[in-house]
């Protein structure tokens, strides 16, 4: 944030939007084909979080992307990177607890497949790519 007398005097660095851009969430899988995260089990067992098609998401407690209600999750506890078509991957981000992928702890980033199992906290996660899905629109 620049202060009043940078913005009066015209100093300081500037953001440039042209190069600065968004963090991707769309784009990098086939519209067709569906990511999801299904809470297999802990609080809000039954849950289904539908992943964007690109980008990065982080999984945690409140103000994450996929937010869960475990209290032996981090605020930011594990993240889901998605580098490109069927190139997805899980990484713990150094939380007190870690992060399990299929049983293992986690101590690198870790490529996901369709029906792997993420355990946070109390918390486990069935990870699943459905390709030919068709989006169901959001309930009011």
């Amino acid at each position: 944030m620049r202060s009043r007398r940078e913005e009066e005097s015209g100093e300081g660095t500037m953001l440039d939007p042209n190069l600065a851009r968004p963090r991707l969430k769309e784009g990098l899988m086939p519209a067709d084909t569906g990511m999801f995260l299904r809470i297999e089990s802990g609080i809000g067992a039954g849950r289904v979080v539908t992943l964007s098609a690109g980008g990065t998401h982080t999984i945690g407690r409140e103000g994450a992307d996929v937010a869960l209600a475990d209290a032996k999750v981090s605020r930011k506890h594990a993240e889901l990177i998605l580098l490109g078509p069927g190139r997805l991957f899980v990484r713990d981000l150094a939380s007190t607890n870690g992060t399990f992928l299929n049983g293992r702890r986690l101590t690198d980033r870790r490529e996901l497949a369709h029906d792997d199992r993420i355990r946070v906290g109390d918390t486990v996660l069935a990870f699943s790519i459905v390709e030919g899905s068709i989006p169901v629109p959001a309930s009011d």
